[in-house]
């Protein structure tokens, strides 16, 4: 009975002196700052902690064994008193596209919405990343790979950054209280950063907002889908059209017409079914070869072109050329100004595209 009595007490007294002094052969971190990596600890989360160690102690010495060692307890109680609350959670965002696969860490208290090709869900830009902070009524920073990306100077301040490890340039209108735009250079070229409605949440939210652009990544190496590329050869100012390709797979696209100006036809503007696909092989276009047996033809339709306004159509090419390998295409159009029976003119439209 004594024995029993001085193993407990003895039990008692290395547990109160582990939760008084932490355990041996354990290095205390550093403080750890507020900043956007780490999350505040609440006060219920550390004392939460603090009765379950408590719990485990008491439960030690109730069942421990008198045979057991002291050393054998002694480990289980620091594994148990020596457990540090972990890192904050983040969340890695990727979307893939035609051009590289975007990737942004996001930390607790933010919200995201990938947004690929052709969704439409970006107010700029091909495909993309869509982030904000949870709760806030409005705004969002959209990550986006812009083809095409050009500001107006009026009102623009505009420095150079290092951001990610790349330099950009990050322009401001008007002097107010945030950037609107972080337009990646060389090697992450065509990335483009933009605000929208922050005004409400700038000031608390500013710095987590470049510590999440920090952690981009951008890898040209994964490249996924197809693109339009803009050219020339897409726009025909005499007739006010523009050509362009939405949708594009391996198998088709949605071809989409644009009249911009209604003073420039002649007559109506039309086109058929026809078409004709290239490829580019050592900077030539080449036909590509179809995969019809025998002959082939188009429906002799035509189909009208609304003046100020754009149509389109879904266009499949595989009857005609198969699948499309990887590669660097374009897409001939004929359209035509109808006057009249007999009187008219023809024009060739092109889109370029690429597949992966």
């Amino acid at each position: 009975m004594k024995k029993i009595l001085k193993m407990t007490l003895m039990s008692a007294s290395l547990s109160l002196s582990l939760l008084l002094t932490g355990c041996d052969n354990t290095t205390v971190p550093a403080r750890i700052e507020k900043n956007a990596d780490y999350a505040n600890f609440s006060a219920e989360a550390v004392n939460s902690q603090t009765t379950a160690a408590s719990s485990r102690t008491a439960e030690l010495q109730t069942t421990s064994n008198p045979d057991s060692s002291s050393e054998d307890n002694t480990i289980s109680e620091q594994t148990t008193l020596c457990s540090l609350p972990p890192k904050p959670e983040t969340t890695t965002v990727v979307q893939g596209g035609p051009y590289g696969k975007l990737s942004l860490c996001l930390p607790d208290g933010w919200r995201y919405e990938a947004c690929p090709m052709d969704s439409e869900k970006l107010q700029n830009g091909l495909y993309g990343i869509r982030f904000y902070p949870e709760g806030v009524e409005k705004g969002s920073i959209e990550l986006a790979y812009i083809d095409s990306f050009g500001v107006c100077g009026t009102g623009l301040y505009e420095e150079t950054a290092t951001v990610a490890g790349n330099l950009a340039n990050i322009g401001t209108y008007d002097n107010h209280a945030y950037w609107d735009f972080i337009s990646f250079r060389e090697d992450y070229s065509g990335i483009v950063a933009l605000t929208y409605n922050v005004e409400s949440w700038w000031d608390e939210y500013s710095g987590q907002v470049m510590d999440i652009l920090n952690t981009l990544s951008y890898d040209v190496s994964e490249k996924e889908g197809g693109a339009y590329i803009r050219t020339p050869e897409a726009e025909l100012d005499k007739i006010g059209l523009n050509f362009t390709l939405e949708k594009i797979t391996p198998t088709g696209a949605t071809l989409v017409f644009h009249q911009y100006d209604e003073k420039a036809p002649t007559g109506e503007l039309e086109y058929g079914d026809a078409f004709e696909l290239e490829i580019l092989k050592n900077n030539q276009w080449e036909k590509v070869p179809d995969v019809v047996n025998g002959e082939y033809g188009f429906h002799q339709i035509a189909y009208t072109i609304p003046k100020r306004a754009s149509t389109e159509c879904a266009l499949n090419w595989e009857w005609l050329y198969g699948t499309l390998k990887a590669g660097s295409y374009r897409l001939k159009k004929e359209i035509m100004d109808f006057r009249a029976s007999g009187d008219f003119d023809n024009y060739t439209v092109c889109a370029q595209f690429i597949l992966n």
